[in-house]
């Protein structure tokens, strides 16, 4: 079993020894740590138009060039003498 696996299970079997009136406590501690980090995952950045204006737009066949390169570089790794 997974060190993760283990955690959660430790915690369920601990949350079942708390006294009633703690478990408004405790939802609101995990309530907190969830939306933190959701916060923090919808600050992601997406990676949309990196490459725009680096020279790729004057290139008129862009899939052909992609395609030769693919073929080139497949053609030398079966070539490698290992």
């Amino acid at each position: 079993m997974n060190s993760a696996a283990i955690k959660k299970t430790e915690i369920v079997r601990e949350l079942a020894l708390l006294p009633d009136n703690k478990l408004d406590s405790v939802r609101m501690y995990i309530e907190s740590i969830l939306t933190e980090s959701k916060r923090l995952t919808q600050n992601s950045r997406s990676l949309k138009g990196i490459w725009s204006n680096k020279g790729f737009e004057k290139i008129a066949d862009l899939e052909g060039e992609l395609k030769e390169a693919r073929k080139q570089l497949s053609d030398a790794i079966l070539t490698k003498q290992f």
